[in-house]
């Protein structure tokens, strides 16, 4: 007969998975009960790290962590998804710039006291359901341009007003990759700025300019919000006479150049430009 001898190696595995956990987590005690629940927030910790919004979040709980408090474990909302900024969508812009307040805005400059009048009278418009264009803000580096747009993301969360305020760069940069890679993230975003009631896009210019990106994306979406009624907020280092330029990619073509005059026609129709080159520039 042959004798059976009991296999340690699975409780083994398990003290050693346990010591590697507690090592990691020395104020806490880990035990087999906990252990799982532990390397969860463990995993959650390294996610929040990495995350730059809340559009990246891949916890358990979109916007939240895990944390062990009064020796239970709970749910923390983030700071992505702080009800304070409930009416914003964020993609890639830093948080601490949608603190910024009207309040606070310097209007140290005729084109700051404008944007200052206009955006005034926007919200209120948008409130008693009035048709309202955005604005096209242009001129050179650290002339304040994502700190207005900043404000104006702000100031319209704090009125309840929902928006959808992206660096558009980075935006486009995820916008590519999801395309082939997450279609079902590429639609989210397509959707959320193609409906939401004002979009706000930072940095315009800078992104890496495509015939994909110009006929699939920007072309549908000026044309839809055009259409509805959906007012646009842009900030941008490109002067209006030069757009044309930057969104044709080749004006030798035609085809490209038709292309590029018919988005920035959509662009004059729901847009007001405001150029901030009479502004001081900024240390950043």
């Amino acid at each position: 007969m042959i004798k059976l001898e009991n296999d340690n190696s699975f409780d083994n595995d398990v003290e050693e998975y346990i010591n590697e956990i507690q090592s990691k987590l020395p104020n806490y005690n880990v035990d087999v009960n906990n252990v799982n629940d532990f390397a969860t927030m463990l995993a959650e910790r390294e996610n929040c790290n990495k995350c730059r919004g809340l559009n990246e979040c891949i916890n358990s709980q979109k916007g939240y962590f895990t944390d062990y408090i009064d020796n239970e474990f709970k749910f923390i909302r983030c700071k992505y998804a702080s009800p304070n900024n409930s009416n914003i969508i964020n993609y890639y812009l830093p948080e601490r710039l949608l603190n910024s307040t009207l309040e606070k805005y310097d209007t140290n400059s005729e084109s700051r006291v404008k944007i200052f009048k206009y955006i005034t009278s926007f919200v209120n418009d948008i409130k008693n359901g009035k048709d309202t264009n955005g604005l096209y803000i242009y001129g050179g580096y650290s002339r304040g341009k994502t700190y207005t747009i900043s404000m104006i993301a702000n100031l319209l969360n704090e009125n309840k007003i929902k928006c959808v305020i992206s660096y558009f760069p980075d935006l486009c940069a995820k916008l590519r990759n999801d395309y082939y890679s997450d279609k079902e993230s590429y639609d989210e975003i397509i959707e959320n700025i193609k409906n939401t009631p004002v979009l706000l896009i930072d940095d315009f210019g800078s992104e890496n300019m495509t015939d994909w990106l110009r006929d699939e994306v920007l072309g549908p979406l000026f044309n839809y919000r055009m259409s509805m009624g959906l007012p646009v907020f842009i900030t941008s280092n490109v002067e209006p006479k030069a757009l044309k330029d930057h969104i044709a990619i080749d004006n030798k073509n035609p085809d490209n150049s038709k292309k590029a005059d018919r988005i920035i026609n959509r662009l004059q129709s729901i847009m007001v430009s405001i150029s901030m080159e009479d502004t001081q520039k900024y240390n950043r």
